[in-house]
């Protein structure tokens, strides 16, 4: 992906994903910010940390992945609406189906996977962002910077590892989109 489009491509993830943690998350007590400075309960450096994210995520599946193939406008709003109903679902869901949600959301990646092109460097690239993804949101929480209402191990519930693997196939179609078209 070209550096311009690159830094397009985090900066949209960063406000996309900032707006999805405070309305899906903080505003459901599904997790607590305890750093300061804060506004509206979110800590300020929460778009860089998504910032970031929307760098290394697309990278990551570019050192990983498949190769780049093109995905259409359909592909990559398919891939927005799943990873962003996943995250309304996650802040609604009550702790008891956290189990049973995460195990939802693991099928429902391994269909998309199993029906998609180069099924093992998915996979890879999947798995790559999710363990990267539990980690970071795992230190972080231990560093004291937020706690999540239900965590189940590491720190993060259940079924945040396959709410990364959802956010890994969007990442392969966007990467897919502007290597290849741009």
């Amino acid at each position: 992906m070209p550096p311009r489009t690159a830094l397009l491509v985090a900066l949209v993830a960063s406000v996309w994903l900032t707006l999805c943690d405070q309305l899906f998350h903080v505003r459901t007590d599904t997790l607590e910010y305890h750093w300061t400075p804060q506004v509206a309960d979110q800590h300020v450096l929460v778009p860089a940390t998504f910032f970031f994210a929307g760098l290394v995520i697309p990278a990551t599946v570019g050192w990983f992945g498949p190769e780049p193939r093109y995905a259409d406008d359909r592909d990559l709003a398919i891939g927005f609406g799943i990873v962003t109903l996943a995250y309304l679902v996650s802040g609604l869901l009550p702790e008891s189906l956290a189990v049973a949600y995460a195990l939802v959301l693991l099928a429902a990646w391994a269909y998309r996977v199993y029906t998609g092109p180069e099924w093992l460097p998915t996979v890879m690239a999947s798995v790559s962002v999710a363990v990267g993804g539990v980690i970071v949101e795992s230190v972080l929480s231990g560093l004291g910077q937020f706690d999540y209402a239900h965590p189940d191990v590491a720190s993060v519930p259940w079924w945040l590892f396959p709410l990364y693997l959802h956010g890994a196939l969007f990442a392969i179609d966007v990467r897919g989109r502007f290597a290849v078209a741009g």
